[in-house]
């Protein structure tokens, strides 16, 4: 597995880190050898452990910072696995790698690649790093044996704008309780007198008509923000200056304490999910699976994901404060909300099903690829 920061990083924990510390140890237990190639600078010392759960660790210098060291680090594992190992398959993660992907057929073994989101579209990104991942795009479009999409919304696009065929595999999400309540204290609030966003602090989040729709709100309660960004520009002014002109709104900057996320998504009033760019969001289902009561920016792909299971507001402030009021002082609507989220989880996100999803489909590809020989380099 090229691409990932690691199984479990103790910096910069992402959607991907969070599904495969799920997926590779789970396909180690069904009798598979699993290896991630790791980002250094992800990990302190003392956790550059060469194996957990059973998976291989390999750690590679990640050097460019953060906006390069995905890039620097994944092209140093590929000619590192080139050089000195041969594995049956090779799995990248995130479109960005497509040009990795493309060197890594000189393995002469079969490529696949979950392309994640709609990189080139991001608004964080400038103009040459949208034709990077444009063109990254395009690589992994011709050279990869196998795509993997992860909603319906992604795999249509795929098909449509780029002419290539995707196995649909979502990302998956365990359900849980809250165990330590007392642990959101430590943001000065208490369960159900909060809500919560956790997000990247980036345009197309929505976090500007999102807090100020909740600045316009009538509510009592407070609105924790977890999150931050790599970069400052009028945009971060803008939601420094929502925050810092009413005192409900926390930010809390990052947080990679997954047991305090865990405690601040079970306890929260409602979850607000911005995201617009992308196909299934780990945040979401992570959201869902603590019984949290949602509500999402109403996108093909959000409501793909929770369907009936939250409530959906445009990306204008108003809509945002409207819906806060409604929640503020209906617990019955938000008591029956946190309900239908692990019901939907357990139907169509649970880690079983999406690992089974994955293992059939590596398997596949592997024999179909050993079965037609005279395929390999083409």
């Amino acid at each position: 597995m090229f691409g990932l920061r690691g199984l479990r990083p103790d910096r910069e924990i992402s959607g991907f880190e969070t599904a495969f510390s799920e997926i590779a140890p789970r396909l180690v237990a069904r009798g598979h050898s699993v290896t991630i190639y790791c980002r250094a600078g992800a990990h302190s010392p003392e956790r550059r452990v060469a194996h957990d759960s059973g998976v291989e660790l390999t750690y590679m210098p990640s050097p460019g910072g953060k906006n390069l060291s995905a890039v620097t680090s994944t092209g140093l594992a590929v000619a590192h696995a080139l050089a000195t190992r041969r594995f049956d398959v090779w799995l990248f993660v995130n479109v960005g790698m497509g040009h990795h992907a493309a060197l890594a057929r000189l393995s002469g073994r079969p490529v696949v690649m979950n392309v994640d989101g709609l990189d080139w579209q991001r608004g964080k990104w400038g103009p040459i790093a949208r034709t990077y991942f444009r063109s990254a795009a395009r690589s992994a479009v011709r050279w990869c044996t196998e795509l993997i999409t992860d909603a319906e919304a992604m795999q249509a696009f795929y098909a449509r704008e780029m002419g290539r065929e995707t196995e649909m595999i979502a990302y998956g999400a365990s359900i849980e309780t809250s165990r330590t309540p007392e642990l959101v204290a430590r943001f000065g609030v208490a369960p159900d007198e909060y809500y919560l966003i956790v997000s990247r602090l980036i345009p197309e989040n929505s976090l500007d008509a999102m807090l100020e729709g909740f600045r316009r709100s009538r509510s009592r309660r407070s609105l924790v923000v977890v999150g931050d960004a790599n970069y400052r520009d009028a945009f971060h002014t803008r939601l420094s200056e929502i925050a810092a002109s009413d005192e409900r709104i926390k930010m809390v900057g990052g947080l990679h304490d997954q047991s305090v996320l865990r405690e601040l998504w079970c306890n929260c009033r409602a979850y607000l999910h911005g995201h617009s760019v992308g196909g299934t969001n780990p945040a979401l289902l992570r959201a869902m699976g603590y019984g949290a009561c949602v509500l999402a920016r109403d996108t093909e792909f959000n409501r793909e994901v929770l369907a009936t299971a939250g409530r959906y507001f445009a990306n204008d402030a108003d809509a945002v404060a409207s819906l806060v009021d409604e929640l503020d002082s209906s617990p019955t609507l938000v008591s029956e909300l946190r309900v239908r989220g692990p019901v939907r989880i357990r139907e169509r996100y649970s880690w079983d099903r999406i690992v089974d999803q994955y293992e059939a489909l590596l398997q596949r590809v592997v024999l179909e690829f050993d079965r037609r020989p005279s395929l390999i380099g083409a």
